[in-house]
């Protein structure tokens, strides 16, 4: 009995073990990042560079790549949901972005924060 006992603790012993010594779920790391969107480069090269060295901490997202015009430019649904989800929303504003009201309207994180450049 005492050797069926001392065996269970045991395996409880490196059970626990190699649990606390597991890698965390990539899921979790990703939900402390604070993620920010930016429509232009201009935007999101300022924001690259004032991060710097924690760029780590932070998912950034340029929505429109090089190359698309920016007075025509439609989003996507996941450009919205990008848009929905993240922490800070940066764009210049005025007629090139007039479809920033309407996926604003949409956003999903109320405690989003949105900066007009």
């Amino acid at each position: 009995m005492k050797k069926i006992l001392s065996a269970f603790i045991c395996l409880m012993l490196m059970t626990s073990i190699f649990t606390g010594c597991g890698a965390t779920s990539q899921g979790s790391s990703d939900s402390k990042k604070l993620k920010i969107v930016t429509t232009i480069f201009p935007e999101y090269d300022w924001v690259r560079n004032i991060v710097g060295e924690k760029e780590n901490n932070i998912e950034l997202t340029m929505l429109i790549d090089n190359g698309v015009d920016l007075h025509s430019y439609q989003p996507s649904t996941d450009d919205i949901v990008k848009i929905s989800k993240c922490d800070i929303f940066i764009y210049v504003g005025g007629e090139s972005d007039e479809w920033v009201d309407d996926a604003l309207k949409q956003s999903s994180n109320k405690d989003s924060r949105q900066t007009r450049k």
